[in-house]
């Protein structure tokens, strides 16, 4: 089993918050970079589906991780 990520094109764009859930592992660490090849390669939209990581988990973010993650932020970072 390839541990690549492999994102597959779609032929339209997804609209629909539950569309995306269906289709997509919002919460895969290679999430990002699936998008920029997505965008890279002119998709119109794409999915997870075919993806040996598609589901893996790296957690659901709660607010808090990312509340001093800004530069700039109070904590100086």
């Amino acid at each position: 089993m390839s541990i690549t990520p492999c994102p597959t094109p779609l032929p339209c764009a997804l609209r629909e918050e539950e569309a995306v859930e269906s289709q997509r592992n919002l919460f895969c660490l290679h999430y990002d970079g699936c998008l920029h090849q997505a965008v890279r390669r002119g998709w119109d939209g794409w999915s997870c589906r075919q993806c040996p990581l598609r589901d893996w988990r790296a957690g659901k973010p709660v607010a808090k991780d990312y509340a001093h993650a800004r530069p700039g932020s109070p904590d100086g970072t």
